[in-house]
């Protein structure tokens, strides 16, 4: 049951008038729309449905009043049969619930409010529109307020600048992030930018390499790679090539689909422990080539695990 609220500056006594007082006149505006309907079921009833339009401009003309008012008015008067109005009941809720199979029945339901003695219902638009699963146009609950705002937000750009805005508040944004949905879901939209930005650059690469470069351009050469004879050198250098070359194509694409993933703490930390036992390995390679000595000191052996079998 809502509550009295009482504004300040006024008695309830006088509170309690001004809103009967505003019911009496809603109600009378009420009355007024149905017996303009009524009067247009009455003048169309013998007449011809391909002079029903005609007459109705007509008419709207000569009272100055427009063609779609007077159209809801015959409709609403035709759906609710004078039995079955409710003079206490705005005549924009008979509207609302006009569609409604169970109309007669709904409009007698409404629960009563502490302002109207004969205990009587308080319907009005927005109760209306919610009970035909309708958005109200004063949302009160959290859920009205989300799927008002959904509603409004249809343009994608616009829902985009939209979240892009409430990211500035970190409370929102921390909040959201504690839902596994909102962080899948990010996580799969930056899954898709990086695929599309990787495949750009292939695009770009290719087409750098087939374009010819502009005349008087002055672009800085770029030192060539050392190379060897795949023919004559040994399998192990071969395939120490392939191997870095391999790690380098595959992290470049691992990183690029990563890119502003909404990491963990625990996704972070492996990652960077990762990224450290591979550097650790490739100084060591290193070593390895330039001095021809195998040895690892006790701090590698302990940061790649000391065993075999240990992944990085």
């Amino acid at each position: 049951m809502p509550v009295l609220e009482i504004p300040p500056g006024f008695t309830r006594d006088e509170w309690i008038r001004y809103v009967h007082r505003g019911r009496r006149i809603i109600r009378t505006k009420s009355a007024s729309n149905f017996e303009l309907g009524d009067m247009l079921n009455e003048m169309m009833a013998a007449r011809p449905y391909g002079e029903i339009g005609q007459l109705t401009a007509l008419i709207a003309k000569q009272i100055r009043s427009s063609v779609g008012s007077l159209k809801k008015y015959r409709y609403v008067s035709t759906a609710w049969p004078a039995e079955t109005r409710r003079d206490d009941v705005p005549w924009s809720v008979h509207l609302v619930l006009s569609g409604k199979p169970n109309r007669f029945q709904l409009i007698q339901q409404e629960p009563s409010d502490d302002l109207d003695p004969r205990d009587q219902g308080v319907w009005h638009y927005d109760t209306a529109q919610r009970a035909i699963q309708s958005l109200p146009n004063n949302p009160a609950t959290p859920g009205e307020r989300i799927e008002t705002a959904k509603r409004l937000l249809r343009n994608t750009d616009e829902a985009a600048i939209a979240v892009t805005q409430l990211a500035d508040r970190t409370e929102v944004l921390r909040q959201a992030v504690e839902d596994p949905g909102f962080r899948r879901a990010v996580r799969d939209a930056n899954r898709d930018r990086g695929q599309r930005l990787e495949q750009q650059a292939h695009i770009d690469v290719e087409a750098g390499t087939h374009s010819e470069e502009a005349p008087g351009q002055n672009q800085q050469p770029t030192p060539p790679s050392p190379t060897v004879s795949y023919r004559d050198a040994p399998s192990s250098i071969l395939r120490i090539l392939g191997q870095c070359t391999s790690f380098c194509v595959s992290m470049q694409n691992a990183v690029v689909l990563a890119q502003e993933e909404l990491l963990t703490t625990e996704e972070e930390e492996a990652v960077l422990d990762s990224l450290k036992k591979v550097r650790a390995v490739c100084d060591w390679c290193e070593h390895v080539v330039t001095t021809g000595q195998t040895d690892m000191d006790d701090e590698l052996a302990r940061l790649l695990g000391g065993g075999e079998g240990d992944q990085l």
